[in-house]
């Protein structure tokens, strides 16, 4: 029996905020709705502090 599961992608670690922890329901690119906006700003070297 194949069950067709579907659900998540396989890694959500690019929508966690490195700082806090929190989801990031828009992305990186639009800052941490807990941090304030530069939060989980992506950068050349990874995130912005």
């Amino acid at each position: 029996m194949t069950d067709d599961l579907g659900g998540d992608p396989v890694c959500w670690l690019d929508r966690v905020c490195p700082d806090c922890g929190a989801f990031l329901p828009d992305g990186p690119g639009h800052g941490c709705p807990r941090c304030g906006p530069t939060s989980g700003t992506p950068t050349v070297d990874g995130f912005a502090g």
